[in-house]
C-alpha cells in the first residue's frame, strides 16, 4: 500500500492504491470492496479532492490521473497527464479546494486547478533544489480568504531546505506580473518567498500557522516545531519521536493535534500545545516496512493508515475519559473544521456534475513530454519566430565558413606529405580546443582515479567477504537442483570454532559426563520393583519432554532435563550443549548432502559419457537434434563465485602503447609461424595422399560411402551394352542392394542403441530427482529440528539475561538500603543529643523563672513603705513595657543576603528594646507625686526585672528553637526509616519474584496439532494466561459440555411444546374475538337494515320454502332450454364446419393437381419457345397472336371454371336452406 484517503464528503468510502497499480474503493462501515481498477502502471502516491468527489493519483513514471467517484462501484479514468520526470512523490490539496500541488525529485513543483470545470490546467510551477520531500498547504478562511500559505520541504546535498511562500486561491485570475517568465515561473517577489536552511535533515513538513510549521529530524529521531519570523526559522520545541530514522508529520484540520509515523510501524499522535506528551498506537508490522501513509479525516474524528504490509486500519477517537471541559474544546474545534468543509457544498455540486458529463479515457498514454516541457517548447518556438531572419543569417554564415574550411582542408590532403598541415592547425578557435582536450585529460585521471579507488574497495569487500564467508568456514554452504525442476536444496554452512570455544565445549561435555557417572552410580543401586517402574516412567517422560525432535536423528543427544536448569551457569552450560547438538545434526545432514552431491556429479559424468555417443550416433544418422550435456549450474559450485571468468567483462581490457606494441608483435609472429607450416608439411600431404587424412579407418565410415558406377553405364545405353558390361552392371546391383541392406541394419542398431542410451540418461536424473526430494524432505525435518534448538538456545539467553537483571536490582537495591540505615543511625544519635539539651535548657529555664518571680516578690517587699496608691502607680509602671513593631523572622545573615537583593539589616530586637526601656526610665514617665530618690530606686529595681524577663525570653526562645530543630530531625528519621521500609518492601518484592523466576522454569514443549486451544493474535500468539492440562481433563469437559448440551436441547424442546400451547391458546382466543366481532358486526347489518318490498314479500310469506322451489324449478326449465338450443347451434355449427374442411380438402387437391398441371405446362412453354426460337421470323408475329388466343382464352376457361363453381356452391347454400325452411314429405311405396 503506498496511499489511502476518504472519499469526500460523507467519508463512508475509502480509496487505496497498490504500488502495482491496482486501486480499490472500500466501504468505510462494513469493510466490503466496493470496486477495483487497474491503472497498468506503478502507482506512488494518491489523494482526494475536496471540492469534488475525485481522487487524484501519482504515477512513477511522472502522470497524473484523476478518477471520477460519483459512482463508487465503477471508478472512472476522466483524465491523465505528465507533469514530472520523475516519480510524483507529494500530493497536496488547498484547503479552499481550488490549487493542488504536486512534488518530485526533478527540482519543480507544480500548481495545478482542482475543479474539472477548469480541466485540470496547471497554472505554474516553482522551482526547488534537489527533492521534494514534504508539502503542507494552509488557508484561513476567516481571516485571509483570498490566499493560501505553503511550505515546501527538500533535500539536496545533504541539508534540508523549508521554501515558505503566499499564493492567491484564484490563481488562474491573476495578471502576468505574478510570474516570472513565459513559462508560468511564480516569481518569488509575488508570493513573499523565503527559502530557510535547516541545521538537520528534515524527512517532512507540516503546517500549523502561517508561522509555525511542524517537521521531523531524521538524524535524530525527534518532532521539530519551528517557528517562522523575519523570513528565518527557529527551533521551539523538540519531541521524542519514531525508534527508525525517517517519518512524517500530519496536521488534524483542526490544527490542534499532530500525527506521525514511521518505518517503525507505530503511529504517534500528539497536542500542538503539549507536544511532549504523546499517545503511540501499534498498527503494522516494522518487518515488512512500516506505516507508508496516515490520513485525517475533513472532520478529524477518523484516522486512516496503511503500511507496506498491506494493512489498512480505520481509527476512530474516543472522548468518553475526556472531563466535560475538555471535551466541548475537542468537539468545538471538530464542529469548526466540519463548517469549513461546509463551505465547499456549491462548488461540490457544481463539479461533480462536471465530473460525471466528462468522458471516460480507456487507457492510459505513454506521453514523453511533461506539461513543462511543452510550455518551454511553445516558449522556444516563439522566439525562433521572433528572431528568425538573424537565425537564418548567421546559419548562412556558418555555413559558408565550413565550406571554405572544408574546401581547404580538402586541398591540403592533396598536396604533398612535406607541404600537408596537420588537422589541428585547421582548428579556428585555438584555446577552445586545448581547453576541451584539458578537460577530457582531467576528467580521464579522475575516472581513473576513482575507478582505482572501486576497484581498491571492491577488493578490500572481496577480500571480507571471503575471509567471512569462505576462509572462516568449516563447511561451505552448497546447494543442489533439480536435473528438471526449480527445487533447491542448501547443506548447512558451519562456521569454525574458535580456541576459546572448543575448549568451553570439552569442559562442558567433560562435565556432563562426571555428572551422568554419578547420576547412574545412583541409579544402579537396588532398589524395589515399583520404585524400577517409577524410574521407567520417568524417563519416557523425560524423553517426551525433552523439547524437540533431536533424539530421533542423534540418539546421544546430551543435555541436561529442562527442570534442572535453574542457575545460570547450569543455563550456559546448555545452551553449550544445545550447540554441540545442533553442530552435530548440521554435520549429519552434511554428510547425507555430500553424498547425494557425490552421485550427481557421478550423473553427470556417465550421462556426459553416454551424450557424446548420442551425438556421435545423431551425426551417424544424419539427425539435427541437439542434446544438451548436464552440468553443474553457478550456486551449485559456490567457489565460482570467488573467480571472474573473461566472459564476464563485458568491456575490452585497457593496454599501455608498450602493451600494445607486444600483442601486434605476437599476433605477427604466429602468423608468420602459420604461414611456414602451411607452405610444404609432407607429413599432412602424406596423410591425405595415403589415408584421406585420417589415421583409423571406421566400419561405420566404410558404409558412408557409395559404389562408384562403371564408366559403361554413364556412357551408353542400357541396349548399347555388350554381354561382359551386362554381367557386371547386375555384379554392381548386387554389391549395391548389399550396401544398402548394410546401411538399414546399421541404421536400425543406431537407432536401438540410441534409444538405450537416452532411457539410461533419463533413468539416471530421474533416479538423482528422486534422491534430491527425498534429501529435501530430511532437510525440513532436520530444519526444523534445528529451529526448536535454536528455540531453547533463545529462551535459555533471555532467562540468563533476565535472572542477571534481577541480581543487578537486588545489588542496586542493597547500596542505597546501606546508605539509608547509616543515615537512620546518625539521626537517632542526633536526636538523643537534642533531646538531652532540650532538657537542660529546661531546667535552667526552670531556675531562671523561679528568680523572676522572686524579684517581682521582692520589688513590693523593697517599696512596702508607700502608701497604696502611690505602690498601685508604680506597680503599674513596674508592668509597663514599650511597644515594638514586629519584623519579620531572618534565617541568617548570609542567607537573606543571598537570597533577597533587596535585604536590609535589622537591628537587633533586644536592643531595640532595652533603648525603649531607656526610653521609659526618662524623667518625662515620672510621677509628680513620686520622689526622686524612689524614682531612681524603682528604675534600679525594674532594670533587674527587665534584664530576668530577657534572660526568661532567651531561654524560651532557645528551647523553642531545639523543640523546632528536633521536630525537623523526627521528621527526617522518619523519612529515612519509610524509605528503608520501601527499599525493604522492594528487596524482598524483588527476592520473591526472583525465587518465583528460579522455580517457575520455562519448559518448551512439543505439542501435535489441533492441542493448541489459544486464539492466534495479530502478530504472534500469547500464552501469558494459557494453561497446560491433560488431555483426559478436556475429554471429561467436552463429555460434559455434550451431556449438558442434550439437557439443554431437551429443555428448550419442551420450553417450544410448552410456547407451542400458549400460541394455540392465544390463537382460538383470537378466533373467538373475531368470531364475536363478525356477529356483532351482523346484529348491526341486521339493524340498519332497509325493508324493500321483495324483504316485504319475504317476511310477509308464510310459505317461503314452496315460493322459492316454484322460481327454482323454472329456472331449472329456463336452463335446460337454453341448454337443448346451445347443443343444436352446436350440431349445427360443427356440420357447417366439417363441410368447410371437406371444401378446403377438395380445393387443396385440385391445387395440387392445377401444380402439376402447371409444372408440365411450364415445360411445354419452354419447348414451345425454343420450337418457336427456331421457326423463321416472319412467322412469329402469328405465332404471338395464336399464343395471346390461347392465353385469353385459358383464362376465360379458369374463369368459367371458378364461376361454375361458386353458382354449385350458391345452389347447394340454397338448397340448404329450403331444406330448413320447409320439412321435407318422404313417399312410401
Amino acid at each position: 500500500m503506498v496511499g489511502v484517503d476518504f472519499v469526500s464528503p460523507t467519508n463512508s468510502q475509502i480509496i487505496s492504491c497498490r504500488k502495482n497499480g491496482i486501486v480499490q474503493v472500500w466501504s468505510a462501515e462494513t469493510a466490503a470492496q466496493l470496486s477495483s481498477l487497474q491503472l497498468g502502471s506503478e502507482v506512488s502516491t494518491i489523494a482526494c479532492c475536496q471540492s469534488s468527489r475525485s481522487a487524484f493519483i501519482g504515477l512513477s513514471s511522472g502522470q497524473l490521473v484523476v478518477l471520477d467517484l460519483n459512482t463508487p462501484e465503477s471508478p472512472r479514468i476522466i483524465f491523465e497527464d505528465r507533469i514530472h520526470h520523475g516519480s510524483i512523490l507529494h500530493i497536496a490539496f488547498d484547503m479552499s479546494g481550488k490549487l493542488l500541488f504536486t512534488g518530485s525529485d526533478d527540482g519543480h513543483v507544480i500548481i495545478l486547478d482542482t475543479r474539472a470545470s477548469n480541466k485540470f490546467k496547471c497554472l505554474g510551477h516553482i522551482d526547488v533544489k534537489g527533492q521534494v520531500t514534504g508539502i503542507a498547504s494552509l488557508h484561513q478562511l476567516k481571516i485571509e480568504k483570498e490566499w493560501c500559505y505553503l511550505a515546501i520541504s527538500s533535500v539536496c546535498d545533504n541539508s534540508s531546505v523549508i521554501s515558505h511562500a503566499k499564493l492567491p486561491v484564484d490563481l488562474h485570475l491573476q495578471p502576468k506580473e505574478a510570474f516570472d517568465d513565459d513559462t508560468f515561473h511564480m516569481d518569488p517577489k509575488f508570493i513573499s518567498r523565503a527559502d530557510c536552511q535547516l541545521d538537520f535533515l528534515a524527512s517532512s513538513v507540516a503546517m500549523v500557522n502561517p508561522n509555525i510549521m511542524v517537521t521531523v529530524d531524521v538524524t535524530k529521531k525527534n518532532v521539530v516545531i519551528l517557528n517562522l519570523n523575519s523570513g528565518k526559522l527557529t527551533v521551539t520545541d523538540r519531541a521524542n519521536g519514531h525508534l527508525l530514522k525517517g517519518g512524517s508529520v500530519v496536521i488534524s484540520p483542526h490544527g490542534k493535534w499532530i500525527g506521525s509515523y514511521s518505518g517503525d510501524g507505530q503511529i504517534i499522535f500528539r497536542s500542538i500545545e503539549d507536544a511532549q506528551n504523546s499517545v503511540s498506537i501499534p498498527c503494522h508490522s516494522h518487518f515488512l516496512g512500516g506505516t507508508s501513509f496516515l490520513k485525517f479525516a475533513n472532520d478529524g474524528q477518523q484516522v486512516l493508515s496503511c503500511g507496506k504490509d498491506g494493512v489498512i486500519a480505520l481509527w476512530k477517537w474516543n472522548y468518553d475519559s475526556l472531563v466535560t471541559e475538555e471535551k466541548a474544546t475537542v468537539l468545538g474545534a471538530v464542529d469548526a473544521s466540519r463548517g469549513r468543509y461546509a463551505s465547499l457544498l456549491g462548488l461540490r455540486k457544481e463539479q461533480d456534475a462536471v465530473l460525471q458529463n466528462m468522458p471516460a479515457l480507456s487507457a492510459l498514454k505513454c506521453q514523453e513530454k511533461t506539461w513543462l516541457a511543452k510550455v518551454e517548447a511553445g516558449v522556444q518556438e516563439l522566439k525562433d519566430k521572433t528572431f528568425e531572419p538573424q537565425i537564418e543569417e548567421l546559419r548562412k554564415s556558418i555555413s559558408e565558413l565550413r565550406a571554405t574550411v572544408l574546401g581547404m582542408i580538402e586541398t591540403n590532403e592533396n598536396v604533398d606529405g612535406i607541404e600537408q598541415l596537420k588537422r589541428h592547425e585547421f582548428t579556428l578557435d585555438v584555446d577552445e580546443r586545448q581547453r576541451i582536450l584539458n578537460e577530457g585529460d582531467d576528467e580521464i585521471e579522475s575516472i581513473k582515479e576513482s575507478v582505482e579507488l572501486e576497484n581498491l574497495a571492491m577488493l578490500f569487500l572481496k577480500e571480507l567477504i571471503k575471509k567471512e564467508c569462505w576462509d572462516g568456514m568449516e563447511v561451505v554452504g552448497h546447494s543442489l537442483v533439480l536435473f528438471s525442476g526449480d527445487l533447491e536444496v542448501s547443506n548447512f554452512s558451519i562456521k569454525k570454532r574458535t580456541d576459546r570455544e572448543r575448549e568451553e565445549v570439552e569442559r562442558v561435555l567433560t562435565l556432563y559426563a562426571h555428572e551422568k557417572l554419578e547420576v547412574d552410580e545412583v541409579e544402579y543401586a537396588p532398589k524395589p520393583k515399583d520404585d524400577e517402574g517409577e524410574h521407567e516412567e520417568e524417563q519416557e517422560i523425560s524423553a517426551s519432554l525433552y523439547g524437540s525432535h533431536a533424539k530421533k536423528f542423534y540418539g546421544n543427544s546430551i543435555q541436561h532435563s529442562q527442570f534442572n536448569l535453574h542457575s545460570n551457569q547450569r543455563k550456559r552450560d546448555q545452551i553449550e550443549l544445545i550447540k554441540h547438538t545442533i553442530g552435530h545434526l548440521k554435520n549429519t545432514f552434511n554428510k547425507e548432502f555430500t553424498e547425494v552431491y557425490l552421485s550427481k556429479k557421478q550423473e553427470i559424468a556417465r550421462v556426459a559419457e553416454r551424450t557424446d555417443r548420442i551425438k556421435q550416433i545423431l551425426k551417424d544418422l544424419k539427425s539435427e537434434d541437439n542434446v544438451d550435456i548436464p552440468a553443474f549450474k553457478q550456486i551449485e559450485m559456490p567457489e565460482s563465485f570467488l573467480i571472474v571468468e573473461d566472459s564476464e567483462i563485458k568491456f575490452d581490457k585497457y593496454l599501455t602503447p608498450e602493451e600494445q606494441a607486444a600483442q601486434v608483435e605476437k599476433r605477427r609472429l604466429e602468423a608468420e609461424r602459420k604461414r611456414l607450416e602451411e607452405a610444404d608439411n609432407a607429413r599432412e600431404r602424406a596423410l591425405d595422399t595415403m589415408m584421406h587424412g585420417k589415421l583409423e579407418i571406421r566400419p561405420e565410415d566404410e558404409l558412408q560411402k557409395d559404389l562408384e558406377k562403371p564408366e559403361f553405364m554413364l556412357a551408353k545405353a542400357e541396349s548399347q551394352w555388350s554381354e561382359d558390361e551386362h554381367k557386371i552392371a547386375k555384379e554392381f546391383e548386387k554389391k549395391e542392394k548389399h550396401l544398402m541392406e548394410e546401411r538399414e541394419k546399421y541404421r536400425k542398431a543406431l537407432e536401438a542403441e540410441l534409444k538405450k542410451l537416452q532411457t539410461a540418461n533419463s533413468e539416471g536424473m530421474n533416479s538423482f530427482d528422486e534422491k534430491l526430494n527425498k534429501l529435501f524432505k530430511l532437510k525440513i525435518e532436520y530444519q526444523k529440528t534445528i529451529n526448536q534448538e535454536e528455540l531453547k538456545i533463545v529462551r535459555l539467553a533471555r532467562s540468563v539475561y533476565q535472572q542477571e537483571y534481577l541480581e543487578d536490582c537486588d545489588s542496586d537495591l542493597l547500596k542505597p538500603l546501606d546508605e539509608f540505615k547509616q543515615m537512620k543511625l546518625r539521626t537517632q544519635d542526633e536526636v538523643a543529643e537534642i533531646k538531652r539539651s532540650i532538657d537542660k535548657l529546661r531546667d535552667e529555664h526552670e531556675i531562671v523563672l523561679q528568680e523572676d518571680r522572686a524579684i517581682e516578690k521582692q520589688f513590693k517587699k523593697d517599696f512596702v513603705d508607700l502608701d497604696a496608691f502611690t505602690l498601685d502607680i508604680l506597680i503599674k509602671l513596674y508592668k509597663r513595657r514599650p511597644k515594638l513593631m514586629k519584623q519579620k523572622p531572618q534565617n541568617s545573615e548570609s542567607t537573606s543576603r543571598s537570597s533577597n537583593p533587596f535585604y536590609v539589616k535589622v537591628e537587633d530586637p533586644d536592643k531595640l528594646f532595652l533603648e525603649a526601656m531607656a526610653e521609659l526610665d526618662s524623667d518625662i514617665h515620672k510621677p509628680e507625686i513620686l520622689e526622686v530618690e524612689i524614682w531612681e530606686r524603682f528604675i534600679d529595681a525594674r532594670k533587674i526585672k527587665v534584664e530576668s524577663e530577657l534572660k526568661v525570653k532567651h531561654h524560651s526562645q532557645k528551647i523553642q528553637d531545639l523543640n523546632s530543630y528536633l521536630q525537623r530531625k523526627l521528621e527526617e528519621d522518619e523519612a529515612v526509616k519509610n524509605k528503608i521500609e520501601k527499599t525493604f518492601q522492594h528487596l524482598n518484592d524483588l527476592r520473591d519474584k526472583k525465587l518465583k523466576f528460579l522455580m517457575n522454569l520455562e519448559i518448551q514443549l512439543l505439542l501435535k496439532q489441533g492441542q493448541v486451544e489459544v486464539d492466534p493474535g495479530v502478530f504472534s500468539t500469547k500464552f501469558d494466561n494459557a494453561l497446560l492440562i491433560h488431555r483426559s481433563v478436556i475429554e471429561d469437559l467436552n463429555s460434559q459440555i455434550v451431556t449438558l448440551g442434550e439437557g439443554k436441547v431437551s429443555a428448550m424442546i419442551d420450553c417450544k411444546d410448552y410456547y407451542k400451547n400458549i400460541h394455540l391458546l392465544e390463537w382460538e382466543h383470537e378466533k373467538m374475538h373475531m368470531e364475536a366481532e363478525d356477529l356483532n358486526s351482523k346484529t348491526r347489518d341486521v339493524q340498519t337494515l332497509r325493508v324493500t318490498k321483495e324483504l316485504q314479500v319475504f317476511l310477509f310469506e308464510e310459505n317461503n320454502a314452496q315460493r322459492m322451489q316454484k322460481e327454482i324449478q323454472t329456472l331449472e326449465k329456463t336452463i335446460k332450454l337454453n341448454e337443448n338450443m346451445h347443443q343444436r347451434k352446436s350440431l349445427d355449427k360443427k356440420r357447417i364446419l366439417d363441410r368447410l374442411n371437406r371444401l378446403i380438402k377438395e380445393k387443396e387437391l385440385e391445387c395440387a393437381i392445377l401444380d402439376a398441371e402447371l409444372k408440365e405446362l411450364a415445360v411445354s412453354l419452354v419447348e414451345r419457345q425454343q420450337i418457336q426460337e427456331a421457326c423463321v421470323a416472319d412467322l412469329i408475329p402469328a405465332a404471338d397472336q395464336r399464343m395471346k388466343d390461347i392465353v385469353a382464352r385459358r383464362k376465360l376457361v379458369d374463369l368459367a371454371k371458378s364461376q361454375s363453381q361458386e353458382v354449385a356452391v350458391l345452389r347447394a347454400e340454397v338448397e340448404r336452406l329450403r331444406m330448413k325452411t320447409f320439412p321435407a314429405l318422404v313417399q312410401h311405396n
